[in-house]
């Protein structure tokens, strides 16, 4: 039985190793060469105790960062891109020809947010982000207060405050991974 435990620990230890990031690599080879000098009671807790500091590690990397929030601004674009394809699409079916194009225009806007975020980085959502939201902003203050209501400048004002808030989210996780990462690299 004592032989069983040991190659699981082992195991665990390797894919620590393996999680472990590229700058950590030496600290986790002293932690898996300290394995054989551990006692067999305690093997596991060890064990556990290492593939939890490499996860622990390897999320707070500014590299895994980094591809976490790149990829969910991206994916998140693409979602959004992709409702307001679909909501324009049943506005086509409803002959609504101008909340239709405007559907499609926020869902292009979307799209190239999501590719300037992919070629450029998360910073590019920052700087695509703010002055559409200011002249989204501009717009809904224009229908809100310009004109007379009307049953179409509530849709164009509701689906102006959406886009508002979709938007304003990505800039939060923008700007907390610019931050966070920046503070994790001052101190490493």
């Amino acid at each position: 039985m004592i032989e069983r435990r040991k190659p699981w620990a082992n195991g665990i230890v390797a894919l620590a190793l393996k999680l472990a990031p590229p700058e950590r690599r030496a600290w986790f080879e002293a932690m898996a060469a300290e394995l054989d000098h551990v006692p067999e009671r305690a093997r596991w807790h060890f064990a556990a105790g290492c593939l939890f500091a490499a996860v622990r590690e390897t999320v707070s990397s500014p590299q895994f960062l980094h591809a976490i929030t790149g990829n969910l601004l991206i994916g998140g674009a693409m979602i959004w891109a992709a409702m307001n394809i679909r909501f324009a699409g049943r506005m086509s079916v409803m002959h609504a020809v101008l909340p239709e194009a405007f559907a499609y225009g926020i869902a292009l806007l979307f799209v190239v947010g999501a590719v300037a975020t992919a070629r450029s980085g998360y910073r590019a959502t920052i700087s695509l982000a703010v002055p559409v939201a200011a002249m989204l902003t501009v717009g809904a203050l224009v229908i809100r207060f310009g004109n007379a209501p009307t049953p179409l400048s509530h849709l164009y004002f509701a689906l102006i405050v959406e886009d508002l808030c979709v938007l304003l989210f990505a800039l939060m996780i923008a700007g907390a991974a610019v931050r966070f990462i920046g503070v994790r690299q001052a101190l490493g």
